[in-house]
């Protein structure tokens, strides 16, 4: 079977990621014209941004330190508010009422994942109190969390260690189990795996593979500086330079 990047050049192809004019997909997340300005300096943080993402497609997203590819996440997740541009879901605005059940759906990993006090379980149980998860009528799958942990190498009693003890990797291996347990259709992903050791990037990059091959639906961006992840995990590439997209192939970036 062909990798994703035997399958399209990176420089070209399925790199760009400009929606037709007009377009309204019936699915995924499309984002037009987005613009969000510094108050202090009136510098364009994001400047003119429009980008699509589609069911199924897995975007790999580079650039500059700065370049404000962590805005673009958090705007595509509803969090910041925007000075300009329009965001739709599945074809529809995200109005007020309606961004709980978007949440549900649309998920943010943060780089550098806060934790509550408590266990690692107590960390995998936290959004099932939450409003807009709480309505799914889900519940915590600790046989699932558990398969997680056990397949990353570690004992089940990981469940039990205290949060605060915690490494920054482990932080993060433990805000992608919590993810992956909500069954999301979109993650956007904040350099997901910076602080892991390449044996456990490797263990993050198979489960979000699997994740997203198990429904054909599932999309997801990522950030990262490494381009070779970047051609591991995605099929599709957007840079983000100076707040602007610009077409370019994933390179190594400071």
């Amino acid at each position: 079977m062909s990798s994703p990047a035997d399958r399209q050049s990176v420089a070209g192809q399925d790199s760009e990621p400009h929606p037709p004019p007009g377009s309204a997909p019936r699915g995924g997340l499309l984002a037009q014209h987005l613009v969000r300005t510094d108050r202090a300096s009136s510098r364009r943080l994001l400047d003119d941004v429009s980008v699509q993402l589609t069911p199924g497609q897995r975007v790999g997203l580079m650039g500059p330190s700065g370049s404000g590819k962590s805005l673009l996440l958090r705007a595509l997740a509803h969090l910041d508010p925007l000075d300009g541009g329009s965001l739709l879901w599945r074809g529809q605005p995200v109005h007020r009422d309606a961004i709980p059940g978007f949440r549900a759906s649309v998920l943010l990993l943060l780089q550098h994942p806060v934790m509550a006090s408590g266990t690692v379980e107590d960390q995998c149980t936290l959004p099932y109190r939450l409003r807009h998860f709480r309505h799914l009528g889900k519940s915590f799958d600790r046989r699932a969390a558990l398969n997680l942990v056990e397949s990353s190498g570690r004992h089940a009693a990981f469940l039990d260690q205290p949060a605060a003890r915690l490494s920054g990797g482990e932080r993060q291996l433990v805000a992608l189990i919590r993810a992956l347990l909500l069954e999301p259709q979109v993650l956007l992903l904040d350099e997901p795996t910076s602080a892991m050791d390449s044996a456990t990037v490797a263990v993050a990059e198979r489960w979000i593979a699997d994740w997203s091959a198990a429904d054909a639906q599932r999309s997801f961006v990522w950030v990262t500086h490494d381009a070779p992840q970047a051609r591991r995990v995605a099929d599709t590439f957007w840079t983000l330079q100076a707040g602007r997209l610009v077409d370019t192939p994933p390179q190594e970036s400071p």
